[in-house]
């Protein structure tokens, strides 16, 4: 369950954007006049509000239309847990790290989530029974089109919680990956496994017409 313990240089390799060291940039900030002040501590109605936000609710955010407030939240959280990190200089809890990066792929602050996430992985041994976290990890590298590490990262997800939430999610993207990369029987696979779903699903819908009833269960094959 290594595969995913990549260093932030194999994935800059596999994509155009560079990395950086974030705990430099946060020191370099301060530098410029931040300080520990400048940083709203968090309420316990924000704490309430943040503890339903991490990787499993990223697609499902519409921070760019309706959702000002919830964006100014994540923002107020990510100054306060780098503030935090800083401030212990780094000697935090890993969870801290791990959230961080949550934040910061809600926030589509793709080189800050990767760098969180992956100090995560180097503090937290048992990282891989992690789903969210792996999930995350993915996502940043599908942004990034690394999608070697993008596929074990979601392959491990499946592997250590089956019925993830984001399972329909996660099939879909390894099947797009697969075909990128001209795996063409896997990407059918995937697809097959994420139609099947869809359509045992609405087997599930109530009042659902004879016609379009006897189609689905045509589809799959019953």
């Amino acid at each position: 369950m290594k595969s995913c313990g990549v260093s932030l240089a194999a994935a800059a390799a596999a994509s155009a954007a560079p990395f950086g060291d974030e705990e430099k940039k946060m020191a370099a900030g301060k530098a410029d006049g931040q300080s520990e002040e400048d940083f709203a501590s968090l309420t316990a109605e924000d704490r309430a509000a943040l503890s339903g936000l991490d990787s499993r609710v990223f697609g499902f955010l519409r921070l760019h239309e309706d959702g000002a407030r919830t964006k100014a939240l994540l923002l107020k959280a990510v100054r306060c847990y780098e503030s935090l990190i800083l401030k212990a200089e780094g000697k935090v809890e890993s969870d801290f790290f791990c959230q961080l990066g949550h934040f910061n792929l809600l926030l589509e602050d793709y080189p800050k989530a990767l760098s969180a996430y992956q100090r995560y992985y180097s503090l937290q041994s048992d990282y891989w029974k992690n789903a969210a976290f792996l999930y995350g990890l993915g996502l940043v590298y599908f942004q990034y089109n690394a999608f070697q590490w993008a596929i074990k990262a979601f392959q491990e997800v499946l592997y250590v919680d089956p019925s993830f939430c984001r399972a329909k999610e996660i099939h879909l993207r390894l099947g797009l990956m697969f075909k990128v990369n001209t795996d063409y029987e896997s990407s059918l696979k995937r697809k097959y496994h994420s139609a099947k779903e869809a359509y045992e699903q609405l087997l599930q819908t109530e009042n659902l017409s004879v016609q379009v009833k006897a189609t689905v269960l045509q589809q799959l094959g019953m």
